[in-house]
């Protein structure tokens, strides 16, 4: 199908700057000289996920056949554009209101046609991926894994190298607060081409605390630069990457989460989409369901950075089209104050 992204539901520079951010500044307080021992074999570093995305998306491709990967529904357009790029079809799966996907309409939409798919953790909590996952393995498709929001679960799948996922993908700036990085596993793969960036670009991105572009989006597409596709992390993006603690770092997320959901719980701005963790989970964010979707415009106002997914593919329909207005996500990174969560929570409401 023809992809075309519904226009941003509300513009940034509408809002004062924000005070507490979605994502921590970049710091090297959380890492250490000593590298720490992670399973690298078959990685390849990236200055975004997307670009990570488009590798596995050319490189798993299909020569005998038209490439159909088959795309959530609910998503942000880091994770369609890469295969527009690619040249596939693509087809979209419906989620439920957890997030998770209807088994048999999964297996209904496996078909033939279906070369690969791609199965989300959102927001560092697992849903039912890894049902998907081994259904559609089992369906002999190509499996991409994204971790976009938890680099510690995309270390876990390095480690177990499972038979069932043929690429993974993460981003190293969504848990770290790196001004750039994506990374991929995929077995086989060459990423010698990458190119590393200037110690300019290095500078200003670790001035600006972001990774400076100068391209422009490629025709028919928001925020892909192919110019971008051979682009290699920053130096200190790959140092925080080797060197992080992600035990000290998920144990933060967790307490901020806890924190958050206990006190939202009777909130009557919405609902926590998921109002306790489990052992595995990592939050990249709190999911929170809005009663009135006027409320995102409030609590921005009140210069916090909190996320929603807006350019969805159109139509967009079901849980999709109700997410798109009504779901937002809070921080609950490793950086945020106790008296930044209170300023969170007051702002909730």
């Amino acid at each position: 199908m023809s992809v075309q992204f519904s226009a941003p539901l509300m513009d940034a520079k509408h809002f004062p700057p924000s005070l507490i951010k979605a994502q921590p500044a970049f710091s090297l307080a959380g890492s250490s000289l000593r590298r720490h021992p992670l399973p690298v074999n078959d990685i390849s570093t990236f200055s975004r996920a997307r670009y990570a995305l488009a590798a596995a998306a050319l490189y798993l491709k299909q020569s005998t056949q038209q490439n159909t990967v088959l795309l959530p529904a609910y998503h942000c357009p880091a994770l369609v554009e890469p295969f527009i790029y690619a040249g596939y079809n693509i087809v979209f799966y419906p989620q439920l209101a957890d997030l998770s996907t209807d088994l048999a309409t999964f297996s209904h939409l496996l078909t033939s046609q279906v070369t690969h798919v791609v199965v989300v953790r959102y927001f560092g909590f697992s849903q039912n991926a890894d049902d998907l996952i081994q259904q559609a393995f089992a369906a002999n498709k190509r499996v991409i894994e994204d971790n976009a929001h938890s680099l510690v679960h995309f270390w876990q799948t390095c480690a177990a190298t499972p038979t069932a996922i043929s690429a993974s993908v993460s981003s190293v700036a969504k848990t770290l607060g790196s001004a750039d990085g994506g990374v991929l596993y995929l077995p086989g793969y060459n990423g010698s081409a990458q190119v590393a960036p200037d110690f300019i670009t290095e500078l200003k991105a670790l001035r600006a605390g972001n990774r400076p572009v100068n391209s422009a989006a490629d025709a028919g597409l928001r925020y892909f630069r192919a110019a971008m596709q051979t682009a290699d992390c920053l130096r200190a993006s790959r140092w925080l990457m080797l060197r992080s603690n992600y035990a000290a770092i998920s144990k933060q997320r967790r307490d901020n989460y806890q924190y958050l959901a206990e006190q939202l719980k009777h909130s009557s701005a919405g609902r926590v989409l998921y109002p306790a963790l489990t052992q595995h989970d990592v939050p990249y964010v709190l999911p929170f369901l809005l009663h009135d979707v006027n409320s995102f415009t409030r609590i921005r106002l009140q210069q916090i950075q909190v996320l929603r997914w807006e350019e969805l593919a159109t139509p967009a329909t079901g849980i999709a089209g109700d997410y798109q207005q009504h779901l937002v996500q809070l921080p609950v990174h490793q950086a945020l104050s106790k008296l930044q969560l209170r300023s969170i929570v007051k702002a909730v409401g």
